[in-house]
């Protein structure tokens, strides 16, 4: 029997791939296709995992750590820049350091400028919340205002030495972040000294019809997760999460490169014209500490309960597929923005034929942010495996770049960094650890009916 295929007509093909009931057949008759009922009737309702309480570091703590880092890095830089070989038996130097050559103005200048966050955050946050007539809480308010006068007036004294010591041109190295910075946030201050912006919100586990609500001393903006059923409530859910995620992405962008910037960058180009020292290590140097600040600033963001707050939110949201052109004889429905679609449903949209992915879909078919805060959250360890893979890629590249190091002072610079490092993997290694075990039963726990 010669092999061949058979060709069937449209509406005969259209038969074999969905079986139709005498009832599905009286609703297509009344102008229904058959996933009418089924998007009622296989609607999931979600049960979300709980979370442990995973101890993590308070705002000023990492303000304070953030602030060793940068000064120990800078100080390794400047070891780079001006090492000497005072061993050497006709060496006219008598210490490790060239000190005579580093400016004092401008290393007071950067160690003020590193100091911003954690003064502000002491600022802020030390009795911030409080409000007392006592005589204690006047002496605190008293105590910030001269620990702040006294590091202002410290920093344009610096800067004022700095302008007089060095050209325009060098004193105009000092400015150039804030390009970046109207880049990113545009002509608003907001984001400098907002507590809201400046440091993550806060997550809490309990329900709350608003997303984003102030605690009982009303002094702290509190995120919450709300389970509804209401597509339009979801996607307005969506869209105040991707605007907290994008301010939070926006801030560690900025500060991280801040950091490498004044840290690494700013020494070298006020180093003398006549001075010798390894370019490529330097310029390895203010890499390695942009990327140590962007994951520190990363993890210290995105904490585990942010995480799990946006990975619930993605799970009311689902996403949709476009399906191609040849299999728009399957029936489908007109998408309706007011129904919870299920998996698997085929809807009509202005931009094409779509296909539910996801326990529930309440998302907008076509629409590239739902897609995106959908990829990124869907699967809660993505963010954090990815923080992992990259603070493990830095500490082998570290590990190596020390086993061929043969002059002290790169052996030192590495040393010293990679023990900040070493806390950011333990941190990220417990999380992981911890939230694989809480997600290792999710699939099963969402299919259970609720209590």
């Amino acid at each position: 029997m010669p092999g061949g295929r058979r060709l069937l007509p449209r509406s005969q093909a259209a038969s074999n791939l969905v079986h139709r009931s005498p009832k599905s057949e009286s609703n297509t008759s009344n102008g229904n296709t058959p996933t009418d009922d089924m998007a009622s009737q296989q609607q999931v309702i979600l049960k979300h995992v709980h979370i442990p309480d995973i101890p993590s570091d308070s705002n000023l703590l990492f303000e304070l750590i953030l602030f060793v880092y940068c000064v120990v890095a800078m100080c390794m830089q400047y070891i780079n820049l001006y090492k000497t070989v005072w061993w050497l038996p006709h060496s006219h130097a008598t210490y490790a350091v060239n000190f005579y050559l580093i400016d004092p103005h401008l290393v007071l200048f950067l160690v003020l400028l590193f100091s911003r966050r954690l003064i502000w955050c002491w600022v802020k946050e030390v009795y911030g919340g409080k409000s007392s007539k006592s005589c204690c809480y006047w002496f605190v308010q008293l105590l910030k205002l001269l620990v702040t006068g006294c590091a202002l007036s410290l920093f344009g004294w610096a800067a004022y030495h700095v302008v007089l010591t060095h050209t325009l041109l060098h004193s105009l190295f000092l400015c150039y972040p804030l390009v970046i910075y109207f880049i990113l946030f545009g002509p608003n201050v907001k984001p400098l000294f907002d507590r809201s912006l400046v440091w993550p919100a806060s997550v809490s586990d309990k329900s709350s019809p608003k997303h984003r609500s102030r605690d009982r001393d009303n002094s702290e903006i509190v995120l919450r997760h709300t389970c509804s059923s209401s597509p339009e409530a979801i996607r307005e859910e969506v869209e105040s999460f991707k605007q907290d995620f994008n301010n939070r992405v926006k801030q560690v962008l900025f500060n991280s490169m801040l950091c490498a910037y004044y840290v690494g960058f700013v020494p070298i180009s006020f180093a003398q014209n006549t001075l010798y020292y390894d370019a490529w290590w330097v310029g390895q140097h203010v890499v390695l500490v942009w990327i140590s600040a962007f994951i520190m600033f990363m993890v210290h963001f995105l904490s585990p309960k942010y995480t799990d707050m946006l990975h619930k939110c993605a799970l009311h949201l689902g996403r949709w597929q476009k399906v191609e052109g040849r299999h728009a004889h399957v029936p489908y429905n007109p998408w309706s923005e007011l129904q919870v679609w299920h998996q698997g449903a085929l809807v009509k949209h202005v931009k094409g034929l779509f296909r539910a992915e996801g326990f529930n879909n309440t998302a907008e078919p076509g629409n590239s942010m739902h897609t995106r805060f959908y990829f990124l959250f869907y699967h809660p360890l993505r963010v954090g495996g990815w923080l992992l893979l990259l603070t493990t890629l830095l500490i082998g590249y570290q590990f190596f770049t020390l086993t061929q190091c043969t002059e002290w002072s790169h052996t030192l610079t590495l040393a010293v960094i990679l023990f900040a490092n070493y806390y950011i993997l333990f941190k990220l290694l417990r999380d992981q650890f911890i939230l694989r075990q809480c997600y290792r039963d999710e699939k099963t726990l969402l299919q259970q009916p609720k209590e």
